[in-house]
């Protein structure tokens, strides 16, 4: 049973935590706000953040993380420039990110806004480079196979369908390079997983409502602070589709049997540094009753 109540002798009764909570925990009686519902509580700990007199104690929240914000430390334009420098790196040191690092990065990750508050986005942190060779290694081979399999007559009819179907996904871009990607990975170059010391998959209950969108924005935290720490990220789509398709190489990475991955990322120490910040188009905008 979740306790919610008021510090009488700390209360103003400025009504921020009424008009903040969307749940009807808190409501206005006769001039003063009161716990009328706790049940409704979703966790959301927005009544612990607005109250100006921290005169808010709920048992269901960790007292020792609600802290006074450093709004001194919110800087738009140091954020701006995080946002424009973040690359999509693919070339990493031979040199492991500590777990301490990844922690730090994960602790940050939790403070990622859920839909309804479920908080229900988990992680999977690999750093075993073996697996990791072995899982890029297999997604490669899968690729090689599927390419020569469209050089089938079979294979053309079906993959011609296909590009006709889905011509966004842009498949043969892939296939026609595959004889260069070959020569590549006999050198040693890994090109799924870009022999990144570390691995992180993201992922949440498949059938919760809006378990993408939570995972996605957690994902976008994760590669700008990992970016800010001196870190490199990439999404990789492939390894996502691979887990989406592949029972076994889920439970080999221990993913909860009815969770999804929905955001594979590889992680590093970037070989070089992006001196510039790149060209990007405009992006299309609509804009409806806005001055």
């Amino acid at each position: 049973m979740i306790e919610i109540r008021r510090l009488e002798d700390k209360c103003n009764h400025c009504m921020m935590c009424v008009r903040e909570c969307t749940s009807g925990v808190f409501r206005n009686v006769d001039g003063k706000c009161m716990v009328v519902d706790p049940l409704a509580c979703n966790l959301c700990s927005h009544c612990a953040a607005i109250c100006p007199q921290n005169a808010i104690v709920h048992s269901g929240l960790d007292q020792t993380q609600i802290a006074a914000a450093k709004a001194k430390l919110i800087d738009p334009e140091v954020y701006a420039e995080i946002a424009r420098t973040r690359r999509s790196v693919r070339a990493y040191k031979d040199k492991p990110v500590p777990r301490d690092v990844l922690e730090k990065i994960l602790d940050l990750a939790k403070y990622s806004p859920t839909a309804s508050n479920t908080q229900n986005v988990e992680y999977t942190v690999v750093g075993d480079r073996a697996l990791i060779k072995s899982i890029a290694d297999r997604i490669f081979s899968y690729g090689a196979r599927f390419a020569d399999w469209t050089q089938t007559r079979k294979g053309k009819l079906a993959f011609g369908a296909l590009n006709l179907v889905a011509p966004k996904a842009n498949l043969g871009r892939y296939v026609e390079g595959m004889d260069y990607y070959k020569e590549q990975a006999a050198s040693g170059k890994d090109l799924i997983l870009h022999n990144a010391p570390a691995l992180m998959l993201i992922h949440a209950p498949a059938k919760a409502p809006f378990a993408c969108d939570n995972c996605n924005i957690a994902a976008a935290n994760i590669t700008n602070y990992a970016h800010a720490l001196g870190l490199g990220t990439c999404y990789i789509g492939f390894l996502t589709l691979t887990l989406k398709l592949n029972k076994g190489m889920r439970r080999e990475l221990g993913i909860p049997q009815g969770n999804k991955v929905f955001v594979s990322l590889v992680m590093g120490w970037p070989e070089y540094k992006f001196k510039r910040v790149t060209a990007r188009k405009e992006p299309s905008v609509t804009w409806i009753g806005a001055d």
